[in-house]
């Protein structure tokens, strides 16, 4: 198994901390079940997804930030691998066809707006799905951020 992401060791970690070992007693029989070790090896972009993420969020305030600055942020989080090429898609999708590229505006805000709509006119489950992990993405931005 390849661990790239701080999402992906977070579940190994909770799998580790479940394990247990049972007996149980059939017809007089002690049956012992026994847990398997696999061997797990972790990225170097996995270790450092955590550093990753939070160096990222004190770079940008989701809640104050321009269209030229959120391509920088959204470059930096694929570079890092933090999340995948549809999630860049979803961030960096214009707000408006007439916006200054410098000009901030609160892209959390403005991103949750755009799930409500979707729902309201009956958008795609997928689409649906999409602009809540980009809202995901946004909010562990600005919790990690210390601006809340």
């Amino acid at each position: 198994m390849y661990i790239n992401n701080n999402a992906q060791s977070n579940i190994i970690y909770e799998m580790q901390n479940s394990v247990s070992y049972n007996s149980e007693k059939t017809s007089g029989t002690t049956i012992q079940r026994q847990n398997t070790t696999d061997t797990v090896s972790i990225s170097k972009e996995g270790l450092n997804a955590k550093n990753n993420w939070q160096e990222i969020s004190e770079n940008y305030d989701v809640t104050n930030i321009s269209q030229r600055e959120m391509a920088n942020m959204v470059s930096n989080l694929i570079d890092n691998k933090l999340i995948s090429s549809t999630d860049s898609l979803h961030l960096m999708a214009p707000r408006s066809m007439n916006l200054d590229p410098d000009v901030k505006f609160d892209l959390l805000a403005t991103t949750r707006k755009s799930l409500v709509f979707a729902k309201e006119s009956g958008a795609s489950m997928e689409e649906i799905k999409n602009k809540e992990r980009a809202i995901d993405i946004l909010e562990t931005l600005r919790n990690l951020s210390n601006r809340i």
